[in-house]
Formats: structure tokens, C-alpha cells, sequence
């Protein structure tokens, strides 16, 4: 991969893994590793708005590139590092909720970091999130870190995908 992505990330931030996304969006804001055991890290690599592009991106691309090496039968673990979204546009959030539930069978385990200073609303929106999965059956956490959950779970980026 061409870009050096470190040098996107602001000074105070970090990359989820040491080794470079296996997937960028077209615009290079949004990051995506492929994890053993089964799952996505996506991370915001600088300030972003949460567009319906960018759901679509997650949802379709890199959703299709995870399930291309999941064994049958086999529930995924979604990782969102969404500290640097700037704002979290309806259409990304319906096309995400949706999809969510469209694939519940599929999740093993969602965790989201929201941004430290998302206000109320934006808080009660992930919260409304969280709520509906919850009552399809899907566990969900909002954290402040996600590498506590990473180490847990023992999720790294997988060497390849084929």
C-alpha cells in the first residue's frame, strides 16, 4: 500500500494495529483490518462525517471482503474507532442499523467508540443503536478504548485474505 497512513492520524491518535488497513474508503478517512478470529476493525483515520458513502463502504465492501474468509456458520466480531467523526449523518445511520440487523445472525459481538466529545444527541442516537440490537439478540458496548477488547478477544489483523 502506497499511503502512509500514520502520517494521516493526529498526533495524539493511533492506528487500531501496527500493520497497515487492509481496506481504505476512496476518500482514506476510513480505515478496515480483517481480524482473526472472525471480524472488522474500522477506524476513523481523521476528523470525518459519518456519510452515507461511508456506510455503504463498510457495510458493502468491507463487509463482502470479511465474509469471503469466514467459515460457514462462523459469527464475526464489528470493531467501530469512530473517535474522529465529526458528525453522524441519518443516512449512515439507517443504512448501518439496518444492515446490523439484516446480518444479527452473523455478530458475534459489536463494540463502538464514540467520539469523547459527541454531544447528548449523538450519544442517545448510538444508545438508540444499541438498543435495537439488543433487542434482535446482538450484544453491543460503547467504550472509551478499544484495545482493552482487543486483547480480550485476542482480534489481529489476519496476514491475508485469500
Amino acid at each position: 500500500m502506497a499511503i502512509v497512513i500514520r502520517e494521516m492520524l493526529p498526533s495524539n491518535r493511533k492506528l487500531a494495529f501496527r500493520r497497515q488497513p487492509h481496506l481504505l474508503d476512496d476518500t482514506g478517512s476510513v480505515g478496515v483490518w480483517i481480524t482473526q478470529p472472525a471480524g472488522m476493525v474500522v477506524q476513523l483515520l481523521r476528523d470525518t462525517v459519518a456519510t452515507g458513502e461511508i456506510a455503504r463502504f463498510i457495510s458493502v465492501d468491507a463487509y463482502q471482503k470479511l465474509v469471503s474468509v469466514m467459515r460457514p456458520g462462523e459469527r464475526a466480531f464489528f470493531i467501530y474507532d469512530m473517535a474522529l467523526m465529526a458528525r453522524y449523518e441519518s443516512e449512515a445511520r439507517v443504512i448501518l442499523t439496518q444492515w446490523g440487523l439484516n446480518v444479527r445472525d452473523k455478530i458475534e459481538h459489536i463494540v463502538v467508540r464514540p467520539p469523547p466529545e459527541m454531544n447528548k444527541l449523538g450519544r442517545m442516537g448510538i444508545q438508540t443503536i444499541a438498543a435495537a440490537m439488543s433487542l434482535a439478540g446482538v450484544q453491543l458496548d460503547i467504550v472509551d478504548d478499544i484495545e482493552p477488547f482487543l486483547r480480550e478477544e485476542n482480534l489481529r489483523p489476519r496476514i491475508s485474505l485469500t
